[in-house]
């Protein structure tokens, strides 16, 4: 085999793979918004349901959610925050986002929904968790804990130590469900002018 020759295969195979790696990115671009659709449908839109518990809306607040900046980390680049927004006739009704909390088996995401217009929560649903099944879960399926949430003031102290009950047994993942409504409750007053 000769230096050309050499030299011919290996500009048809660059030609080749530069082309279909090229035609794969523009795959993933056009696919991108629908994944991420998909994705928030399919594992943040039931807990999405549940904590804006039967509030009546007529929009679809997956489809038309926000990303806010919320800070910025480590390296300065900045952290977005999907805002899910339910209207009513065009009206905002309730707002939901997930706040975050450290459980057993590490971060608990909890959505919560807030009712901008009486400044409450409106209820709270885990989303994402890492907790032992059975015992760490516990919390998660007990209405009577998650529901105590529901119709609080946003001045409410809900992290631990504060006016909410943890749940006997599982107290790491009460604990962090706890912390997560805080945060998100905190992260509500810093950027509730940017949604409103």
């Amino acid at each position: 085999m000769s230096l050309r020759e050499i030299l011919h295969m290996v500009l048809i195979l660059t030609l080749f793979t530069g082309v279909w790696g090229g035609l794969l990115s523009l795959v993933k671009i056009a696919t991108e918004d629908q994944i991420e659709y998909q994705r928030i449908k399919n594992v943040k839109a039931p807990a999405l349901e549940k904590a804006f518990s039967g509030e009546e809306y007529t929009n679809d607040p997956v489809k038309e959610r926000r990303q806010i900046v919320v800070g910025k980390d480590a390296s300065g680049d900045p952290i977005k925050r999907n805002v899910f927004i339910a209207k009513k006739n065009g009206r905002i009704v309730s707002i939901a986002f997930e706040g975050y909390g450290s459980g057993y088996g590490g971060d608990v995401g909890v959505m919560v929904a807030i009712d901008p217009s009486e400044s409450v929560v409106e209820g709270i649903a885990v989303t994402t968790h890492s907790e032992t099944p059975g015992v760490g879960t516990d919390p998660m399926e007990d209405e009577s804990f998650m529901g105590q949430f529901s119709g609080k003031e946003l001045s409410t102290s809900f992290g631990p130590g504060g006016r909410m009950d943890t749940y006997s047994g599982a107290t790491y993942t009460s604990d962090g469900i706890m912390q997560g409504v805080q945060n998100a409750v905190s992260l509500y007053s810093r950027i509730k002018d940017k949604i409103l």
